[in-house]
Formats: C-alpha cells, structure tokens, sequence
C-alpha cells in the first residue's frame, strides 16, 4: 500500500496536506494504548542493486563506496530486510559481506530467480544501476563483467520477477536509450541521460543516493523521500555541480512512470508523468504498522483517508481534461470528504 500526498493547496479554504497530518497524528497518539499487531506481515520492499564493469580501480573504488552507502541507508534507516536487498559487482571479493553475486548476466538472471522465489504480485522492486552503458544509434547495451546486455534483455530479466511495482534508476552512461524498453505500467524509471547519445559519465547516480541519505530530499518536510523527490534533488544537484565547475552539463536525468516510453525532466499534471513517482515511497507506508495498534473502525477511517488523497493527487492529473467548474466541484467534494473524515478520528 501507498501513502499518497496531495502537494501544494488546491482550493481555498481546504488543504488536503493538512488533514494527512491531523490524521497521521492521531494514529501515533493512538498507539499508546491499543496492543500492536505489528510484524506479522513480511516486508514488501525488495532491492537489486547493479554496478556492472568499472573498468578502472578509481572508479571501481568510487562506484564500491556508492554501492555500499546505499546498502546502508536502505538496510538501516529505510529498514529493508537485509536479505532482500541483493548487490552485485564486478568483483564481489571486494565486499563479501554485502555483495552476493558478479554483475554478469548469469548473477542478475540467478538474483532475479532468488528474487522470484519469494515476491508478491502486490511487492515493489527497487532497481538501481550504475557504471557504464553505451548506444550504437539503435541500442542501448549495459556494460557487465562479460558480455553487455541490451535495455530489452535487461527489461526481460528484470521483470522476469513476478511484482507489479518497480522502480527502476538507471544511472549509467547513455541510459536514456534504454528508457522505452524498460518502461510499462507500474514501472516507475529514471535514466541519468535523456537519450543514448549523452555518452559520458554520469554523475546523477551518487546523487540520488544522496537524495535518501537523511531525508535530504524531503521537500514537502513530512519525513519521507518520494522516488520524484529524490529525482527531483539530484537533477538539481547535478546543475549545480556543473554550474559551479563552469562547465557544459552533459547528463540531463528523466522519468518516466505512465508507460509510454517517453521521459519528462519536468514531471507534472500538464504532461501527465510523475504521479506515480509522486506517490511511491521508500520508506514502509508512514503509519502501517501503526494502523495495526488501533481499532478497526479507526483503520478503516485512515484507509478511507489515504484513499481520498489518492483520488486527489490523480484528479490533479486529469485537470486539463476536464471543464474547470467541474474539477473545482470534484476537488471540493473531496476535500470536504476527507475533513468529515478527519473530525471522526478526532472524536
């Protein structure tokens, strides 16, 4: 399940944020005194991270470091079970308590069968890819430690687990040329170039996993980083890197979460991208194990809630298809269905 949020205010004399936060509130101010459930559901988060060929001991040693502080964050801070968080690298000897397999096409097919194994339709895979790729014009080839792959058998090996959610960073060199073939529904991509011909190294990766390191990225201050808030801070990061060293940008990230194989720099309503990533955390749902601590009436007056603000964040996305009387009606009416809801809890 998602926590979704709602942005920026929408109407006057309604904030949709605020009532979230009444409402995540009051399920922490209910947990005190209602026996917790917790803990008898397996986490759903799963994770793949890929470094394949360094080809240099320098950039070996850095890509290692960045490998290593992700495994950190998403095993420490965000909580993953560490055994569902899978690496692989050029040389795993270089980490053997972290890095299960050699990034090779036999070590990503056998990750992503250990992977299927215990996978849930309803689970979401975290993907993230670095090192080097490359674009002949036509396609886009991941570089491993043997023979490179192209986007397509990596999209078939990957999604070869049976999970409906994925989110997918491809932080190689020419990335962007592999963005249509990774692309599908419930597919949520980030590629460090917009297209194939972007060919250098890519600087956009490290950023991203500063982006979860802290909450850096948490724009909107509610203590969780979305994959568009972590998308958003490293392009900016990677601006300001190139701007203050003087130099021509040469990596210009993008995403893609409706399936159509085109990326956004620029996620927004007006160009229908970036709901999904808006609304898919890395962290477990704010407040899920805390729902399992209060009374099931309360639970399902929370679900309805979180539900709502669902069918807010989607109404945004729809706005320009609809006569604007009618989406201010249907954006009051929900507005005022999550108030009624909140002054329940609050009894």
């Amino acid at each position: 399940m998602i926590w979704p949020h709602t942005g920026s205010r929408e109407h006057p004399g309604f904030s949709a944020g605020r009532y979230r936060s009444a409402i995540f509130l009051l399920i922490l101010s209910l947990i005190a005194t209602v026996p917790s459930l917790a803990g008898t559901e397996p986490d759903p988060r799963h994770a793949i991270l890929l470094v394949g060929a360094t080809g240099d001991p320098d950039l070996q040693k850095m890509y290692l470091e960045e490998i290593q502080k992700l495994h950190s964050i998403l095993t420490g801070p965000l909580a993953f079970p560490r055994d569902q968080v899978i690496v692989l690298f050029d040389e795993p000897e270089m980490d053997t308590e972290r890095i299960r397999y050699k990034s090779t096409r036999e070590g990503l097919e056998e990750a992503c069968l250990s992977l299927s194994r215990r996978v849930k339709k309803s689970d979401l895979v975290f993907v993230f890819i670095d090192g080097h790729g490359s674009y002949d014009g036509k396609t886009y080839k991941l570089c491993l430690a043997g023979p490179d792959i192209t986007a397509w058998e990596l999209a078939d090996i990957l999604y070869s687990i049976p999970a409906e959610r994925f989110v997918v960073v491809n932080a190689t060199s020419s990335s962007g040329g592999g963005l249509e073939a990774l692309s599908g529904e419930g597919k949520i991509v980030v590629t460090a170039t917009a297209s194939g011909r972007e060919s250098n190294q890519t600087l956009m990766g490290g950023y991203f996993v500063e982006s979860l390191e802290n909450n850096s990225a948490d724009s909107d201050k509610d203590s969780r980083v979305s994959v568009l808030e972590a998308f958003i801070y490293a392009i900016r990061k990677v601006e300001e890197y190139y701007k203050n060293e003087g130099n021509l940008q040469t990596e210009h990230a993008v995403l893609e979460d409706t399936g159509d194989g085109r990326g956004q720099r620029d996620p927004n309503p007006e160009n229908k991208e970036g709901l999904l990533a808006r609304t898919t955390f890395f962290d477990m749902d704010a407040g899920s194990e805390d729902l399992e601590s209060i009374t099931p009436e309360q639970q399902e007056l929370v679900l309805e809630a979180w539900e709502l603000e669902k069918r807010i964040e989607a109404l945004k996305y729809r706005k320009d298809e609809m006569p604007e009387a009618d989406y201010e009606k249907s954006l009051e009416e929900l507005l005022l269905k999550l108030a009624r809801i909140n002054a329940k809890l609050e009894k």
